[in-house]
């Protein structure tokens, strides 16, 4: 029998497919700025780390100095445009109430936590997660563990035995690992394993519950 208490889950390219909105803001930064604009693809690339390294890949290495006002921008655009086109990914929606009545839940993200927050409430989600915490809730982002200690901690469960780690990017196999819980890799969205290993590798979240029935 499975010993799996709790899942802790990543945000973008795990719960919410949020490109399209950060693409907007990021291309309206940098059009403010009078730089070079990139494609919705080139942008989904550089999703993964937190903003800061959004806007820092995004201006390029030529443009640095403009980090500054480029995050300003940024964060106030997009704090007015994160749910236009944000949506869950196929299978979530159904699969989070079914999760949630076996197994206490939380995010673990490196987006601020306000505009983590509002996504969630305006995806009416919000409710299954015991605790969220964003890029700005810790001194430290993923891939430091101390987010998932810091659940685990106020869940009292052991984070090598009772918990696992979900997402799609190679931030989120690191943070499960220096965690030491088990990590679950959800491919086909914008994240990569950069080399990384996962201890299992799903296509959708449709899939998770049926997982953690065989662990």
């Amino acid at each position: 029998m499975s010993q799996i208490k709790a899942i802790i889950f990543d945000l973008d390219g795990t719960l919410i497919d949020s490109v399209a909105d950060l693409a907007n803001s990021v291309n309206y930064t940098l059009a403010k700025l009078e730089l070079p604009l990139h494609s919705t693809e080139e942008i989904r690339g550089f999703v993964g780390d937190g903003v800061q390294k959004l806007i820092k890949r995004s201006l390029g290495q030529s443009h640095q100095e403009n980090f500054a006002d480029g995050f300003a921008i940024f964060m106030e655009h997009y704090g007015l445009h994160c749910t236009d086109n944000t949506l869950l990914y196929p299978g979530v929606a159904e699969t989070l109430p079914r999760l949630a009545s076996q197994y206490t839940l939380g995010v673990l993200t490196n987006k601020s936590l306000k505009f983590t927050e509002k996504i969630l409430q305006y995806l009416e989600i919000g409710a299954y997660f015991t605790e969220v915490l964003g890029g700005d809730s810790l001194p430290v982002k993923k891939p430091d563990p101390a987010g998932i200690f810091l659940m685990a901690d106020r869940w009292n469960v052991d984070p090598a035995k009772e918990l696992i780690m979900v997402g799609d990017h190679a931030t989120d196999i690191e943070v499960g690992q220096r965690a030491g819980c088990k990590t679950v890799f959800i491919a086909g969205t914008i994240g990569k394993k950069r080399g990384l290993t996962p201890d299992f590798i799903i296509e959708s979240m449709r899939e998770l519950p049926g997982l953690l029935g065989r662990l």
